[in-house]
């Protein structure tokens, strides 16, 4: 069981469970959005700068759609943005019961879970970036989103494409009947076609520059491998889901090992959802600049409160006054 109640704002969040999202999410102008948030919350941004030597707060700010699409600045700015929100609702006195992150997400969410210094999680993430970054040029690939198909019969279509040495996998399993393939180019366009033909209600090409969660991410695991086995990672202090297995992690070292495959492993969205409604959360927050995981949440859990970030402190903000 996922545990643990906590009130904030007057009762504006009672058994709050965040969720932080991933790469995608990013997106111009998202610093803008940060004002908001005190100075103390917003120092982490020179602080990342700092550590990194990235211009953080500028990518944020200031940068196009496309420098903002490159991994290494996607993961660095929404790790970042989601770290400044996360401790605006903690000074806020929102506290979440449970957490969970969605590929890049699961970093933001080991550190609100107490398993990571943040420090540390910036240093992967921004490892993780460039490992990404450079796997995609070596190896480039494609992602498509498929909603209406069943997953049985997105993995029979992936296993049909995936011959002469081209390869197609599922890569991110977001809700039921909405999921998302990675792999070579062609492979990744053969399956969509079929799944046009298949009748699936709708097919789109990812604006991405590599096959994220495929195997073809396997150097950028290599890569990453020494980093993440000497990370000082410590049992969560809340109970914290994780998208790779989609279950509430208790082992955290069996979790480290899990942890090292995640660059080209599935994302179980779905599963994980269903884990961290187990304690009947009433709010579900996503801490980070998008909205996505706002929107699957809605569609999944019906008896629950979504709301994203920004909505959150709007909603903490409006209760405590007087």
């Amino acid at each position: 069981m996922l545990g643990g109640r906590h009130r904030s704002g007057g009762g504006a969040m009672i058994d709050t469970a965040f969720v932080f999202p991933g790469q995608g999410s990013q997106r111009p102008g998202m610093g803008r959005e940060l004002a908001r948030c005190g100075v103390e919350a917003r120092e982490l941004i020179v602080q990342a700068e700092q550590l990194t030597g990235v211009a953080i707060g500028e990518l944020m700010t200031r940068a196009d759609e496309r420098t903002l699409a490159d991994p290494e600045a996607a993961q660095l700015t929404i790790f970042v943005w989601s770290s400044v929100l996360a401790a605006e609702l903690a000074a806020a006195g929102c506290r979440p019961v449970a957490v969970a992150g969605h590929s890049l997400g699961e970093y933001a969410a080991l550190v609100a879970a107490g398993c990571l210094s943040w420090e540390a999680a910036l240093a992967i993430v921004a490892r993780r970036g460039r490992a990404m970054a450079d796997a995609a040029r070596c190896q480039p690939g494609a992602m498509a989103a498929i909603a209406g198909l069943s997953d049985d019969q997105v993995t029979d279509l992936c296993a049909r494409f995936s011959v002469g040495g081209g390869i197609v996998v599922m890569a991110n399993l977001n809700a039921p009947r909405q999921v998302v393939v990675s792999g070579t180019t062609d492979e990744v366009c053969g399956v969509v076609d079929a799944a046009q033909s298949a009748g699936a209600l709708r097919v789109k090409r990812l604006p991405v520059g590599g096959a994220y969660h495929s195997p073809l991410m396997s150097e950028a695991e290599r890569e990453l491998a020494p980093l993440l086995a000497a990370a000082d990672l410590r049992a969560p202090r809340v109970p914290f889901v994780s998208s790779l297995t989609g279950g509430v992690v208790h082992d955290i070292e069996k979790y480290r090992k899990l942890l090292g495959g995640q660059i080209t492993r599935p994302v179980r969205w779905t599963d994980t959802v269903a884990s961290l409604t187990r304690s009947g959360p009433r709010t579900f927050v996503e801490v980070g600049p998008g909205r996505v995981l706002t929107g699957l949440g809605r569609n999944m859990i019906r008896t629950a409160r979504h709301l994203t970030g920004c909505e959150a402190l709007g909603a903490l903000a409006a209760v405590s006054q007087p």
